[in-house]
């Protein structure tokens, strides 16, 4: 198994024993039903820029690396560093709004920062000494994970996401697997949290989420 396979496959293990832990503490959630929906819709826009993010990443490194032994500098990769746990950061921030109290995301900020930390510092200590001078200019230029806003003002998706590419790998699937495993476990939240579920509420926020940001991104496609 990956590395990157399984630090997700642990980070939304501990995820769902965090979540469990919180469902113990029912005043901690919002008594609004409205406020809930609109955290749910926000955590479901996420989730899908989160996977969009690694399938764009994944399918530029696997057009561009040379097999996995050329330094990767363009489309993802000139926005950050590690645009594959920037998408995992999305997705996992997505699952926290979805069965947490919103303000938790803190929590799972520190989580994700303790559990991935490390992985990327050896990640790069091994980056460098294969590329030398090549990947330190890099690190110099661009951000480790989170972007400059001022990149993000000026981002073209036709030539950091290539369309072609970004569907190019079975990251793709997440599009279905991820938002249909929020929905389960925001049903399960509104059962315990509220006391019931409406189930067409819980998959009409997640289809809406998909409506806006497939929308946005076909506008922004088309702009570019």
């Amino acid at each position: 198994m990956k590395t990157r396979v399984r630090t997700d496959i642990i980070l939304l293990v501990s995820v769902t024993i965090a979540v469990s832990v919180l469902f113990l503490s029912l005043r901690l959630y919002p008594e609004s039903i409205f406020t809930d929906d609109i955290m749910n819709f926000l955590g479901f826009l996420l989730m899908l820029k989160g996977i969009y993010l690694r399938m764009a990443a994944r399918g530029f490194k696997k057009e561009h690396s040379k097999s996995g032994h050329g330094l990767v500098t363009g489309g993802a990769y000139a926005l950050v560093r590690n645009p594959m746990y920037l998408g995992t950061f999305l997705i996992g921030s997505g699952f926290v709004l979805l069965a947490w109290p919103w303000w938790s995301i803190v929590i799972f900020g520190i989580i994700f920062y303790v559990r991935f930390n490390r992985q990327i510092n050896k990640e790069e200590i091994y980056l460098k000494e294969l590329f030398g001078l090549d990947y330190e200019a890099y690190t110099k230029q661009v951000p480790r994970l989170f972007p400059r806003v001022k990149d993000l003002l000026r981002l073209r998706l036709k030539e950091a996401f290539p369309l072609k590419q970004a569907w190019g790998t079975k990251e793709k699937w997440g599009l279905l697997g991820w938002p249909f495993l929020g929905c389960l476990l925001d049903g399960v939240k509104e059962i315990i949290v509220f006391g019931l579920v409406d189930w067409i509420k819980v998959f009409s926020i997640a289809l809406g989420a998909a409506a806006v940001f497939f929308i946005t991104l076909w506008a922004e496609y088309k702009r570019a």
